[in-house]
């Protein structure tokens, strides 16, 4: 085994068949340390097959398993000593201790990859940061030819759907095939996760939660989201039997939740709905209603069909994440959402009226928008209280790799910053109609004047501390609880939020150094190239099925 061979000479000497698949991503996480939730990546499980049916041994590395520091992270996948190993890079915030981790893997690894939403629109960063090679899209079948190629000391550098690099050159051999029936993809190995590490301790302290996919992709097109981009404007299923097949597993494991990471799951469109339907009905009538699903709806489905809250109760769903994201209607349509307010309103009601919780996601901050109306979507969160919204998340307005939203940032010279531990919607990164200061302590402060409004209705009310009646109310029950148990960490962070907001405010004074102003414009190329790639292949797609 080569010690960090040059690029343009790799040389794979077969003395093993051992992949690692790391996730390489701290509990630090805001989201994360503020609900007590920890999501298994469900890509891990679906390249742990994909290797395996490749024959090698596959071990997944999740640096939120055990809190342990870097340096005995780094020494656990070491003393595994992979050939290959893989790094998970969907969201930006993981980009840079992956970077660091791969370049202390790199004295053991053969080699070191990437894949993901920000690896594939940032590619030419990641190779010229130590990766040796970056799958673009969706990476099952390049990833398992990959694997093939390497195995057999063949050439992997035709395999279709990679970036790397020759020299100083970036060579990129298109995108990969797509994959239209997603039943063709290997069942993912669920069982590599260690189901007691993966919980949704707000709602329930010992439920253990895992991810499942029942379609890829989004008809939708809102201009700061990466999925289409991600996908290519298509979107693709699994039938029902090879979902029911999945759950079947999950429940056989002894998972009590489901996380369906569906960006929309069930939308106006006859044959779709006719399949939901289905699929419903067989959970029902299977008994794989004992499991307790997460799923994400649009808000203006749910309420022009009111016969849906009822029948996802039925099937098990007790918590629906509804993107509102605005009260305000001019911001809406600056989004590309296509949603009015009163139908995010008949939706939060619906949905709660029928015993699931509704958990509603906010967005403040876009750079069409004042102060004026990120004041209405605040407003508008609480006035949501009144029908039912049992949670609210308030993001900042993130331009993510890849989106609409980047790419107009970067043009306009919006981009205050390139460190990538700061996209995570949770702090300001572009230049906006508020300073970052302002706009740091508005997000968190509509965090906290949410949830004292919700605890205030429930006082009034009398329900706060009343016994559960049932199940909505027993989760509810264990959330307020969750909540005071953290009260002190919550008083302290509302203390320190001046302090915390001052920092912020003077990390972005310092601009874009040159190099990241080059890695901008690196971005936007690969973007653009990543959708030329995207519309070709749906050009041969096409004629291939005329």
């Amino acid at each position: 085994m080569y010690n960090n061979p040059p690029h343009d000479y790799l040389v794979f000497w077969w003395r093993g068949t051992r992949v690692a698949l790391v996730y390489a991503e701290s509990l630090k996480s805001g989201y994360e340390g503020a609900f007590g939730i920890v999501l298994p990546p469900l890509a891990a499980a679906s390249l742990a097959s994909v290797a395996r049916e490749s024959g090698f041994d596959v071990r997944f590395f999740d640096a939120r398993a055990n809190g342990s520091l870097f340096e005995d992270f780094v020494g656990e996948i070491l003393d595994y000593d992979p050939d290959v190993t893989a790094f998970i890079v969907n969201a930006s915030t993981l980009a840079k201790p992956s970077i660091e981790l791969a370049s202390e893997l790199k004295r053991v690894s053969s080699f070191v990859v990437a894949g993901g939403h920000h690896a594939t629109f940032t590619y030419p960063l990641m190779l010229r940061r130590g990766f040796d090679v970056v799958f673009l899209s969706e990476g099952e079948i390049s990833f398992g030819e990959f694997l093939k190629e390497v195995k057999e000391s063949g050439d992997w550098r035709r395999v279709k759907g990679i970036a790397y690099r020759d020299r100083d050159n970036v060579v990129v051999t298109g995108l990969p095939d797509l994959v239209e029936s997603l039943d063709e993809l290997p069942m993912p190995a669920f069982e590599i996760f260690d189901k007691e590490i993966y919980k949704l301790r707000v709602l329930d302290p010992d439920g253990n939660i895992v991810t499942v996919e029942t379609s890829r992709g989004c008809p939708y097109n809102c201009e700061y989201c990466s999925v289409t981009k991600m996908w290519g404007a298509t979107w693709r299923f699994k039938s029902v039997e090879r979902v029911l097949a999945e759950l079947r597993r999950v429940l056989e494991l002894g998972y009590k939740w489901v996380f369906i990471v569906d960006d929309n799951f069930i939308v106006p469109i006859k044959r779709i709905i006719d399949e939901r339907v289905e699929m419903l009905r067989r959970i029902i009538s299977e008994g794989l209603n004992k499991l307790r699903f997460l799923i994400q709806l649009r808000a203006d489905f749910v309420a022009r069909n009111e016969w849906l809250p009822p029948l996802l109760y039925e099937a098990g769903v007790r918590v629906a994440f509804l993107g509102i994201e605005s009260g305000d209607a001019e911001t809406l349509k600056n989004m590309r959402k296509g949603l009015q307010l009163s139908e995010s309103t008949k939706a939060v009601k619906l949905l709660s009226s029928n015993g699931i919780i509704v958990h509603g996601g906010f967005m403040l901050g876009a750079p069409y928008e004042d102060e004026e109306a990120m004041s209405k979507t605040i407003k508008f969160a609480v006035e949501l209280i009144e029908y039912g919204l049992d949670s609210a998340q308030f993001s900042i307005y993130t331009p993510l790799p890849g989106t609409d939203a980047f790419n107009r940032a970067a043009l306009n010279n919006s981009l205050l910053t390139l460190n990538w531990d700061q996209y995570d919607c949770l702090t300001p990164v572009m230049r906006v109609k508020i300073p970052p200061y302002k706009l740091y302590l508005k997000q968190r402060w509509a965090n906290y004047y949410f949830f004292v409004k919700k605890a205030l209705k429930a006082i009034s009310k009398r329900t706060l501390f009343s016994k559960p009646r049932t199940e909505k109310d027993l989760y509810l029950a264990n959330a307020t609880k969750f909540v005071i148990g953290k009260f002190f960490k919550y008083l302290k962070d509302l203390t320190m939020l001046p302090f915390s907001a001052l920092k912020v405010q003077l990390k972005l004074r310092r601009g874009l150094s040159e190099e990241e102003k080059r890695d901008i414009l690196e971005i936007i190329e690969a973007s653009k190239e990543i959708m030329k790639m995207h519309s070709a292949r749906l050009l041969i797609t096409s004629k291939t099925r005329d």
